[in-house]
């Protein structure tokens, strides 16, 4: 194979006058730079040179190549008007070819092959001869395809496998001929579709001469069926005639009795409904009064409640304030006994200063010594001084205020017990006098308060029991009233019911009398009936609102009936015509086998006329019939295939087909059979009557609301009071215990001064012992001074001088001063207590006079409590009397309003009576009428059809067409009907007019399908002729359909077979090139990739799938695939394809981009391992892993002064393994390597 050696570039783009690249005989090349240098540009270069088109080269017009450039912004721009780049390419065999694209400055391209001008087409077919394939671009890969090609769709990737294979060039032709073949076909389809249709029209025709013939046939007994039609229906209408005339006047002679006795009932009536009302009147007079006087009774018994709850209020005071007064005179005991106390002890305290002042006095007149001797007693005192009395007195003083120390504790402790005495004492009396009688009071109110809660509960309860019973017996007498009147109700509705199916049953009778026999069925109720009893319920609800449906025998019967009805405004009506009713088609022998107490409803109805069988089915429908609601259950949801269904149990119950369930009606057929009873209604009236008496007796025997709200009231007070005295109960035990605990305290502290003062009087006594001792040796030394003194003044001891005179002076004014303050706090004390008595009888004196005070009030209270319940006694016997006179009235009354009752509803029913009678008299007039006016109508068609009727006598020329008289008109002519079968002439038949009907409908169709043409045969010929013409034109569209078709296949095979080898060369290499790509030390086999057709058949017109399954991962889309895997992907397609018709080189522009250093080294070692003499690699790359691995470099750089690009160029094979620094022009280097 050939190889690029250089490239010469002039003007081009980036390229300032002449520059020049060498590849020489590298394989392997790489061009470098940094960004914006020019290498891009280079790329352009070697596409445009190589017939690119400008649009891939990213410039929109030619003239957008040539170089531009200016060397900077003060100087001109320096226009160039052309540019060219040459390519040196050396063939396989050494010949040299230099081939050059030139831009003139037209903005044209030139081409030159070793400087001879060629054409573009000379051009690019040269570079085909070298494999180098312009359009498929076989040779380069521009920077970003190997994004595009990554994410190309599968038609994409088919376009390109054909771009490459050459199969492209057959498109055109490919889509020529296929179009050629699809009208062709469709030629050949049009002229078949019209040799067909002629070929038809043909038979037709011929078919048209056979029907002329049978047509004559048809007419002439189409004549025969319509006069024995004619006979059938005039001969039964002439029946009805006569059997109406009779029913008219048999209804007219029922209908002037029935008004005969209707104006006998109404007299009747008005008498009795004047007497009802007169006793009304009586009976609302006698309500009035009634109410009047149990108002009063309200009314007094209300006025009773203030006056009782005066009586408690009154009672409870009158209660309260004597046992006041018994605790006040309680303490007026104790404070008298206090009284006497200290009067007792204010007069022994009086007699013993009494007596210490008589005793001075005495003494004071006894001792009456004189100066001198009172001299002679102070030497005699110096003396007793001087011989050890000082010392003696001196102790004696001591030993003395020790004693008064003594006393004065003792009378301390005398005093502390005498007041713990009298304190528990007090204590003791206050709980007996006052807290022990208060809690018995408290406890005994309390008790007294319990047993009338219990009394008052007790006849609340009473009253509740009989509120109750009575209500109960009230709700009882309202549960039967309320079933009364709803049988009541029940009765009215059948009652309407009955004259509403009456109603019915009378309009189908007027239908029937109208229309010709049979054709009205009659209702489905009537028509059929259930098996079994037991299915009865279960039939009426099947039935549903086709209970009252009317069956009839067409949809022209039905609107008839539906315009009679309007006509005479009759009231409503369903019809159920049989010849247009739908049934849904059912699998019967499937239903009856689901569930043995199951069945299809159909099998359980009954019914004797046969011709009414679809309608049966249309109500019915494949509604299922179950014994229980259970097993309904277990059909619709439980089984296996759900059932779409309407399942009705036997009691009524439905579960509709959307799955709503409906409860059973448990009285369905008596309500639907039942009729209206006029007896029972009676005893009903009656029944309400007595019920409603009983119940107005039954109220007056309810207790009042009012009484039970006042014993109500009553408890509530009393429950209000139990807490209350509760809490003084509480309080009072409290104290008490407090109480005792205070006595306890006092008796154990009185107890405690007792001791003391046990203990005081024992060291008294032992110090009055002292001081005796001392005493006695003070009087032995005073004897043995003052014994003369004594003797010369008459006294019997010194003592009796020393009271008077001396230190006891001051002993005896102490003495004197405590008496004194002794008996002044006693009078006081006294003079306390007698107030205190004064005060609490004032109190007792008080509270007496409140306590008959309040007695009066109690008195008058209960005066006018009696005066009141006498009052409200009478005003009960009243109510009684007049209540009993009431319910004598309401008797009185109720029988007038029962006969009343009875007139009135047997007035209704002549009344009513008298209207079906009127109406079905009209009916049976207007029915005279149009079956009189039907036989007019006949007799007239038949003379306008010329009918030949056989006649007894008249003429069917006498009928005038315009008579008015339609009765007398119709029987001007009598029909012979002896050629009428015996079989007609019976009973009248729908059936049997249906069959004539249908035969003549039969012989009409055939007569209207048939249409002879009388230009048939002349047609026939034609037909023939353009059949013959028709052949030559269909064997030349066959012809030419196979001709066509032939060069199409022809065309796709050869199309599909370049696509196919070059689809099975890169399906056989894709996945070798991509395991070389991807094998690494840690995945030595590499990954996998594989291409897929979309379809075998015309696999160009469809898509090839590619996969590749990077190493040790799982499989998963391109699109979920790295970008690194995507471009690992893209150039092991890229390489395959490439592999097919291989180009002497291939460029490829910055592939590596995406990639990083480990991809980058595979990719550089899988095209140096396959580079060599036959195949050149030219890379554009700014990776040194990639570059590094090169034969050569071209290094291209940006020269800042000329404003251009220039080259260098360097031979790496010749540094295996050393680096070196090249230099470069104006300062610029670049560092080869080689690893």
């Amino acid at each position: 194979m050939g190889r690029l050696l250089g490239l010469e570039l002039h003007n081009f783009k980036s390229y300032k006058g002449t520059a020049t690249v060498g590849f020489g005989d590298s394989s392997f090349t790489s061009i470098i730079g940094p960004n914006g240098a020019g290498k891009s540009n280079m790329m352009d270069a070697m596409s445009f040179v190589l017939g690119v088109q400008s649009y891939h080269l990213r410039s929109s017009t030619l003239k957008d190549l040539i170089y531009r450039g200016r060397i900077d912004e003060s100087e001109p721009t320096q226009v160039c008007e052309s540019a060219y780049v040459k390519a040196i390419y050396e063939k396989e065999f050494g010949e040299q070819m230099v081939l050059q694209r030139s831009i003139n400055s037209a903005g044209t391209s030139e081409y030159k092959i070793n400087d001879k001008s060629v054409t573009a087409l000379q051009y690019t077919m040269m570079l085909k001869e070298e494999n180098i394939l312009v359009k498929a671009r076989n040779f380069l890969v521009f920077q970003g395809d190997i994004e595009n090609i990554a994410s190309q769709e599968p038609k994409q990737l088919a376009s390109l496998i054909e771009t490459i294979s050459g199969s492209a060039e057959f498109a055109s032709e490919y889509d020529r001929l296929r179009d050629e073949k699809e009208k062709a076909v469709e030629l050949h389809a049009e002229v078949f579709s019209r040799k067909r249709n002629l070929t038809t029209e043909s038979k037709q025709y011929k078919e048209q001469m056979r029907e002329r013939e049978l047509f004559e046939d048809k007419l002439r007994e189409k004549n025969k069926y319509s006069k024995m039609a004619h006979l059938y229906k005039l001969f039964h209408n002439e029946r009805r005639h006569f059997k109406l005339k009779s029913d008219v006047r048999l209804t007219s002679e029922k209908a002037l009795a029935a008004r005969r006795k209707l104006a006998e009932c109404e007299d009747d009536f008005k008498n009795k409904a004047a007497e009802t009302t007169t006793h009304e009147l009586e009976v609302k007079k006698q309500d009035s009064r009634i109410a009047e006087l149990r108002q009063q009774a309200e009314t007094t018994k209300r006025s009773t409640l203030p006056l009782q709850s005066s009586q408690k209020l009154l009672e409870n005071k009158i209660s309260f304030t004597t046992k006041k007064v018994r605790d006040l005179e309680a303490d007026i005991r104790i404070q008298i006994d206090q009284e006497q106390a200290l009067q007792a002890k204010l007069n022994d305290t009086e007699a013993q200063y009494q007596a210490f002042n008589q005793k001075i006095a005495e003494l004071e007149q006894l001792v009456n010594i004189p100066e001198e001797g009172v001299k002679e007693y102070e030497a005699l005192r110096n003396t007793f001084l001087a011989d050890s009395g000082s010392q003696l007195e001196r102790d004696l003083a001591v030993l003395q205020a020790d004693k008064v120390t003594i006393d004065m504790s003792l009378k301390d402790l005398d005093l502390q017990k005498e007041q713990y005495d009298s304190r528990v004492k007090e204590l003791e009396s206050n709980m007996q006098v006052h807290l022990g009688l208060s809690l018995h009071d408290l406890n005994a109110k309390l008790q007294e308060v319990e047993q009338m809660r219990l009394e008052k509960q007790k006849e609340k309860e009473n009253l509740q029991e009989q509120q109750e019973r009575v209500s109960f017996k009230m709700l009882e007498l309202n549960s039967e009233l309320r079933d009364v009147m709803s049988r009541l109700e029940d009765l009215s509705s059948e009652q309407k019911e009955s004259r509403k199916q009456r109603e019915l049953r009378d309009n189908v009778s007027m239908l029937k009398a109208l229309l010709p026999e049979g054709s009205i069925k009659g209702l489905v109720y009537e028509l059929v009936h259930a098996s079994q009893r037991k299915y009865d319920v279960a039939l009426l609800t099947v039935l549903g609102a086709d209970f009252d449906s009317v069956v009839v025998d067409t949809t022209a019967t039905a609107h008839k009936c539906i315009e009679t009805l309007k006509e005479r405004r009759a009231g409503l009506a369903s019809f159920i015509p049989l010849n247009s009713v739908v049934n849904e088609s059912m699998n019967l022998n499937y239903l009856r086998s689901l569930h043995e107490d199951a069945r299809p409803a159909i099998d359980i109805v009954k019914y004797e006329d046969p011709s009414i069988e679809r309608a049966v089915q249309y109500v019915v429908g494949n509604t299922m019939i179950v014994d229980n609601l259970e097993t309904a259950r277990s059909l619709k949801w439980s089984s296996q295939n759900e059932l779409h269904c309407k399942i009705v149990s036997l009691d009524g119950s439905v579960i509709h087909k959307s799955g709503l369930m409906t409860g059973g009606l448990q009285d369905k057929r008596s309500s639907a059979t039942g009729r209206w009873s006029k007896e029972e209604m009676q005893k009903l009236l009656k029944k309400k009557d007595d019920i409603t008496a009983e119940l107005e007796k039954t109220a007056t025997e309810k207790p009042s609301a009012v009484d039970i709200n006042s014993l109500s009231e009553e408890i509530s007070l009393l429950d209000a009071q139990k807490p209350s005295i509760t809490n003084q109960i509480v309080v009072l035990e409290r104290q008490l215990f407090e109480k005792n605990q205070e006595i306890q305290f006092l008796k154990e502290s009185s107890q405690e001064i007792a001791d003391r003062f046990e203990r005081k009087k024992q060291d008294l006594d032992n110090l009055q012992n002292q001081i005796a001792q001392f005493e006695e040796k003070i009087r032995s030394l005073q004897q043995q001074v003052y014994s003369e003194f004594c003797d010369k003044f008459g006294l019997a001891s010194i003592v009796d001088y020393e009271i008077l005179h001396g230190t006891a002076l001051r002993a005896r004014t102490r003495e004197r001063s405590d008496f004194e303050k002794a008996i002044s706090s006693l009078e006081n004390q006294v003079a306390f207590q007698r107030d205190r008595i004064q005060e609490t009888e004032q109190r007792r004196s008080k509270l007496e006079s409140d306590i008959v005070s309040t007695k009066e009030d109690l008195e008058r209270i209960i005066e006018s409590l009696s005066e009141a319940r006498e009052n409200l006694q009478k005003i009960e016997e009243q109510v009684e009397a007049e209540s009993q006179a009431k319910t004598a009235l309401v008797e009185a009354m109720q029988e007038k309003m029962r006969s009343a009752a009875a007139r009135e509803s047997e007035m209704k029913e002549l009344e009513y009576e008298v209207k079906t009678l009127t109406r079905e008299m009209t009916h049976y007039e207007e029915g005279l009428m149009k079956i009189d006016s039907e036989r007019l109508n006949m007799l007239k068609n038949c003379k306008i059809e010329d009918i030949d009727l056989p006649l007894e006598d008249g003429f069917l020329d006498a009928i005038s067409l315009d008579d008015a008289n339609i009765s007398e008109a119709a029987y001007q002519v009598h029909i012979d009907y002896g050629l009428l079968e015996s079989k007609y002439q019976e009973k009248y038949s729908a059936r049997l007019e249906a069959e004539i009907s249908a035969k003549l409908e039969t012989i009409d169709s055939d007569l209207h399908a048939l249409t002879p043409n009388a230009k048939a045969l002349e047609r026939l010929q034609e037909v023939d002729q353009r059949l013959k013409e028709f052949d030559r034109e269909f064997s030349k569209a066959k012809h030419e359909v196979n001709r066509v078709t032939s060069k199409f296949n022809e065309v796709r095979d050869k199309r599909k077979e370049l696509f196919m080898d070059a689809y099975n060369h890169i399906s056989g290499n894709i996945d070798e090139v991509y395991k070389a790509l991807t094998k690494s030390p840690a995945s030595p086999l590499g990954g996998s990739a594989d291409l897929t057709l979309e379809d075998d058949e015309v696999p160009f017109a469809a898509g090839v799938k590619y996969h590749a399954m990077p190493p040790l991962k799982r499989f998963r889309d391109m699109e979920l695939l790295s970008g690194g895997e995507k471009t690992m992907a893209a150039l092991a397609l890229l390489f395959a394809i490439h592999s097919f018709q291989p180009s002497p080189f291939f460029v490829l522009d910055e592939i590596d981009a995406a990639l990083d250093n480990s991809n980058v080294k595979k990719i550089a070692r899988y095209i140096k391992e396959s580079a060599g003499p036959g195949f050149q690699f030219i890379v554009i790359s700014l990776k040194s892993t990639m570059f590094e691995n090169s034969d050569a470099l071209v290094g291209i750089y940006r020269d800042q002064r000329e404003n251009c690009s220039k080259t260098i160029g360097l031979d790496l094979r010749q540094y295996p393994e050393e680096h070196e620094t090249i230099a470069l022009p104006e300062g610029h280097q670049i560092a080869a390597a080689e690893n």
